[in-house]
Parts: structure tokens; C-alpha cells; sequence
């Protein structure tokens, strides 16, 4: 707990900042580095905070007036000639996305033990004892035959363009799901990524006891990267909610929600651009006649792409910000 003295060096140190950064004009805050912007914006925001407490407990006038000049340069500065850049998203359109992403990185790990982890816990388990795949399939699954080989669906041409709308819309529907439950401090996030998880690992469990394995990763694998990779964003979006809901920090909730919604929307956006490819993939391509290495090529191509974007899109001076944790 800071004591009145290091409150008081902390608000002149802030002032002086100010002052030094709209004495330079616009070009002061475009010298800024994401992390020292952030850090800006943080300290403006705790220093809001105190003035708040100092007008509620009635602190001496002085005090107040004090509090409430340095609030008006910070105000200044901040809204008066910025666009604010709000968390992660420091660049616009393409960039931003990714760049939220690594940021959050923690986030997409934690979705993608919650999905994968239980896929693959659900997968042995089905393996091991197959009377579960009973329980946990329907029985769609459980007497369900390929359409080939290598292939689980054969759709006629006329027809995919209709397949890959409802594809498209029912997956969106589920990352909408992830990224809104958020707000059930991630308990909703994790229960979807959970269920699906278990979904996925218990037909592939089941399909390889039949000998059926070959035909769903046939089907899977055009469009799986893309489609499975969105699915774990959206989760992540979601618990960049809850993290704002059970670790604020020093701010209120209804702040730490505003301060990173802008990032969780940003990655649920990209998250349906990347559903409406998946979509398309799996409308036009999966159930196709493309042969088994053609769609090992398309798994391949698809992971090499969205590991160059996600690592290396938005990567330059003033977007630093997506990797850079905010200076204390």
C-alpha cells in the first residue's frame, strides 16, 4: 500500500509526463511505445481513482484540486488528441488481430487445454473402454458410414453453397457462445470448450475402433486448422472477460471490462473471418473428390499460414504493444 508521500510523488511524476508530451504536440504521443502508452493510460486511470476516493472520504480541498488539475491534463492529453488505442489493438484492420492474439497468448493456452485437453481425455477414454462412446455419442455417430474411404461426407455440388452458409452460421453461433460466456467469469467458456472437446474426441475415439479414422481426418483435415484454431480464440476471447471480472487490479470491474473489451471483440471478430473460410473449406473442399496427401497438403498449407500471420503480423515500432507486458 503506497503511503500519501509516494501518492503525491506519483501524481506530479504523472503531471510533469503530461506536460512534457502536449508541450511536444501529436508527435509526442506517436514517440510513444506501446508499453509506455499503456502505462499512460494506466496511471491516468489510477489516478482517477484516487480522485474519486479523495471526493468521497472528503479530503482536504487542496488535496482535491490538486488531484483534479493533474486528472484535467491527463484528460487532455489522453482524449484530446488521441484516438485512444485500447489495449491490444494498436494497429488497424489486418494486423490488430494477430496482434491481440500474442498478447493474450495466456488466454489462447488456456482455451486450447480446455478444447484439446478434453478431447484427447475423451478420445482414451472411448479407446479404452468403448461401451462410453454409448453415452457419449448419438446414434448418428455410433452406425454412421462413410461416404469413402478417405472421406466421410460426399455433398452433390448443387448443394454446398447451402452447406457452407449453415456451416458457417452454426460455428460462428458456438464462438459467439464462447466469447459471451466470458461473462459468467469464464465458467460458461470453459463448459462449451469442454463439451466440444469431448464431442471431437469421443467420434474420433469411436471412429478408430471401427476402423473409420482414415475418413474423418480426411473430412477434418482441409478445414480442421482453421475451423479448431478459431474455436480456441473465441474461448480465449472469452477469458480475457472473466480475467477482467476476477482480477480488476485497481480498477472497478465495469473499467477493467471496458479496458479490454475492445481487445476480446477484436479477437472474436477475427475469429469469424477465420469461420467463414473454415466454412467455405468445408462446403466446397472436404467434401469433395480431392484425393487423401491433397488434403493432408491443404492441413499443412493452413497451419504454415496462420502461424506466419499470427507471429508475424502487426510485428513493427509502433504495435509493440501486442508483446510488451505494460511497464510498472
Amino acid at each position: 500500500m503506497q503511503n500519501a508521500d509516494e501518492k503525491l510523488e506519483q501524481w506530479t511524476q504523472f503531471y510533469r509526463r503530461a506536460q512534457r508530451i502536449l508541450q511536444a504536440g501529436p508527435r509526442g504521443l506517436r514517440k510513444l511505445t506501446g508499453a509506455e502508452l499503456t502505462r499512460l493510460i494506466d496511471d491516468y486511470q489510477a489516478l482517477t481513482a484516487d480522485l474519486a476516493r479523495a471526493r468521497s472520504l472528503g479530503a482536504a480541498r487542496e488535496t482535491v484540486d490538486q488531484l483534479n488539475r493533474i486528472a484535467v491534463a491527463g484528460h487532455n492529453l489522453i482524449y484530446g488528441q488521441i484516438r485512444l488505442r485500447e489495449g491490444g489493438a494498436t494497429s488497424r484492420g489486418f494486423a490488430s488481430f494477430a496482434a491481440v492474439v500474442r498478447r493474450h497468448a495466456w488466454a489462447v493456452a488456456l482455451a486450447a487445454l480446455m478444447f484439446f485437453g478434453s478431447a484427447v481425455v475423451s478420445f482414451v477414454a472411448v479407446e479404452l473402454n468403448p461401451s462410453l462412446g454409448y453415452d457419449l455419442l448419438s446414434d448418428e455417430f455410433l452406425d454412421f458410414d462413410p461416404a469413402s474411404p478417405d472421406n466421410l461426407h460426399h455433398i452433390p455440388s448443387l448443394a454446398r453453397p447451402v452447406v457452407s452458409s449453415l456451416i458457417i452460421s452454426n460455428n460462428i453461433q458456438v464462438t459467439l457462445l464462447a466469447f459471451g460466456f466470458g461473462l459468467t467469469a469464464g465458467i460458461g467458456t470453459s463448459l462449451l470448450l469442454i463439451f466440444n472437446g469431448i464431442h471431437l474426441g469421443s467420434v474420433a475415439g469411436w471412429m478408430s475402433l471401427h476402423g473409420k479414422d482414415r475418413a474423418l481426418w480426411g473430412w477434418i483435415m482441409p478445414h480442421g486448422a482453421t475451423e479448431l484454431l478459431a474455436i480456441c480464440l473465441a474461448g480465449a476471447a472469452g477469458y480475457i472477460l472473466a480475467s477482467a471480472i476476477i482480477a480488476p487490479g485497481q480498477l472497478r470491474r465495469a473499467t477493467a471490462l471496458k479496458r479490454v473489451g475492445g481487445q476480446a471483440l477484436t479477437i472474436e471478430l477475427g475469429c469469424m473471418v477465420m469461420l467463414v473460410i473454415a466454412g467455405l473449406i468445408e462446403g466446397f473442399v472436404s467434401p469433395s473428390a480431392v484425393d487423401y496427401t491433397s488434403r493432408i497438403a491443404v492441413l499443412l498449407a493452413s497451419v504454415a499460414l496462420w502461424a506466419l500471420y499470427f507471429f508475424g503480423a502487426g510485428r513493427n515500432r509502433n504495435e509493440r504493444l501486442a508483446d510488451e507486458p505494460p511497464s510498472n
